[in-house]
């Protein structure tokens, strides 16, 4: 019997059989609730040349039930076909994401189809639950866990399809939020959405890039929101596209109608957690004893919350977007963004200037203006005020930060959601930008005779967040390896040369500058692209490509090269 043939009677009988619950509870296997509207696949040739990763997607279903009664349900069904052994390795073993604190997972199905027909793997596959902590190299626990699958005896042409549902959502998110994705860079043969909405408070829908054919079918409270997609052409960005621009066709579905209302959801979170407790009076005293100037202030209490309290987020649960009180964070000593936001605007109230959280997006950048208000489409959050008519945007996460206020970084995401009551719309981020941050120059002292080494000094000036990854390269790096570096790689260019003098490095504590400069002796100046030309009384260095020789030194933005005699 052909798979697309299969009736959700075949299926239920054979789930009587296999319906139960894993020994560690973690997880369960039983088939789909009936909510759960089934696919049938389509037929399709493959589009061999397009196939990236040996893999081809049959089938992207997600489906979504919310109610007001019960908890909210996502069930996801994938179909990939392996087109190669490269697809066997690909997806032959899969990994089911879930947090534990708030949402339970159950396996509904995973099965081969080969030649037309099942075969279900629930009996054969090997099932373990994994806390890999994918992020812990960002110094962030968030408690998840993972169901490991490996299939057994895939082959090529096989088709993996595989069924879960995701029961739960993080509490802290007091409205509904989903999106998706309808067209790729890889092909894929059908798509199927569902937001099955039933409650009665409207939900807004909007797209990005394109419409959608959306089928509303209303219910008798609430609607069922259907879309379904065949064969929709590939996309490619170019690699010289900005890295927030998305060309990808999407489609929103949100209980928040505008910023507003995102911003009335976070106002309360961190209201709760700002404090001028003693201990936070106590450094903030300290902090305005040695800072007259309120600008200095800022400055001076941006660098405690930066260097006096170590980033790490437990970030389980709530925790995910629930800062910590600024008492518990400061006696902690550690925190994540959220909670080093928090202290630093309490330690800022303590002193009288009043600041606000900002909610950005990392990755979205400009794009956010153009995307429906959502309270789960932020992925940081940093401190923003005004002083003295300018606004400033301060991020207590960034190490290795120097300068006074007016010469500080700024981060600029594009856009962000200042959080304080009523805040109707995005901000746009306009922090003033130096547009060289990186200054060198080279200084060639050449000698009258022959058998004397030419003397070549290069300094190095580093402003913003160029003088910021700087210090952070010495701090993990130590001077003496990076001077190692450095010498090696000039001896791609110069032949025997040494080092004349140690490597030093200083810092302009105003402006935030850091400096360094760098000694050494060239016995022989010759290059692969440059030749020395002896001429009277003097000698004349001709580079054939000089600017070419400089570019490609260590990232320079601006050069100047200044040739000198030495008169003896």
């Amino acid at each position: 019997m052909k798979w697309t043939q299969l009736t959700s009677l075949t299926l239920s009988v054979c789930f009587l059989v296999i319906s139960f619950y894993s020994t560690s509870q973690e997880y369960q296997i039983q088939a789909a609730d009936d909510w759960v509207k089934q696919q049938p696949l389509i037929k399709t040739e493959i589009p061999v040349n397009q196939i990236v990763d040996g893999t081809y997607y049959r089938l992207l279903d997600t489906q979504i039930k919310v109610s007001a009664q019960h908890p909210q349900q996502r069930y996801t069904r994938t179909v990939m076909q392996a087109v190669n052994q490269t697809g066997i390795d690909y997806i032959s073993q899969l990994n089911l994401d879930f947090d534990p604190s708030y949402q339970t997972l159950t396996l509904n199905s995973l099965g081969l189809i080969r030649d037309g027909q099942y075969i279900n793997k629930l009996a054969s596959a090997q099932f373990k639950v994994l806390q890999r902590e994918t992020e812990l190299a960002n110094g962030i626990y968030n408690g998840s866990l993972s169901l490991n699958i490996i299939v057994d005896d895939m082959r090529i042409n096989d088709q993996l399809d595989y069924s879960f549902t995701i029961t739960g959502r993080n509490p802290i998110y007091q409205h509904f939020s989903a999106s998706r994705t309808l067209n790729w860079s890889v092909p894929v043969a059908q798509q199927f959405m569902r937001v099955l909405w039933q409650k009665p408070t409207p939900l807004y829908i909007n797209t990005i890039n394109g419409e959608v054919d959306i089928k509303d079918t209303p219910l008798a409270v609430g609607h069922d929101y259907q879309i379904s997609l065949h064969n929709q052409a590939t996309i490619t960005s170019s690699s010289q596209t900005p890295y927030w621009y998305n060309p990808y066709k999407q489609v929103f579905f949100s209980e928040l109608k505008s910023w507003q209302e995102v911003a009335n959801w976070a106002a309360p979170l961190y209201q709760s957690a700002i404090e001028v407790t003693d201990p936070v009076t106590l450094i903030a005293d300290e902090i305005a004893m040695h800072n007259p100037q309120a600008s200095d202030r800022i400055a001076a209490a941006l660098k405690f919350s930066q260097d006096e309290v170590r980033y790490l987020g437990l970030e389980m649960g709530t925790n995910s977007h629930q800062p910590t009180s600024a008492s518990e964070t400061l006696a902690l000593r550690y925190g994540d963004c959220k909670d080093k936001t928090v202290l630093l605007i309490s330690l800022l109230k303590a002193m009288g200037i009043k600041a606000y959280p900002a909610l950005v997006n990392t990755d979205e950048g400009k794009r956010l203006i153009e995307l429906p208000a959502s309270a789960q489409i932020f992925d940081h959050v940093i401190v923003t005020l005004e002083h003295a008519g300018q606004r400033y945007w301060l991020d207590p996460t960034i190490n290795y930060q120097t300068g006074t206020l007016a010469h500080l970084a700024q981060p600029n995401y594009g856009y962000a959601l200042i959080v304080k009551p009523f805040e109707q719309q995005l901000t746009k981020m306009s922090p003033p930008v130096d547009g060289i941050t990186i200054k060198t120059h080279d200084n060639y002292t050449i000698a009258l005779k022959p058998e004397q080494p030419t003397t070549f000094q290069t300094s190095y000036i580093y402003s913003q967040f160029d003088a910021v990854n700087r210090r952070s390269s010495l701090a993990r790096n130590g001077l003496d390896k990076i001077a190692k570096d450095y010498l090696e790689y000039y001896q791609g260019y110069f032949q025997g040369i040494t080092i004349d003098k140690p490597m030093t490095v200083t810092e302009n504590t105003n402006n935030g500058e850091l400096l360094s400069d760098e000694f050494y002796l060239i016995n022989d100046l010759t290059t692969k692209d440059s030749e020395l030309t002896f001429m009277p009384q003097r000698y004349k260095i001709a580079f054939t490509n000089p600017i070419k020789l400089i570019a490609q030194r260590r990232c320079i933005l601006s050069t100047q090269i200044i040739l000198k005699q030495r008169l003896k």
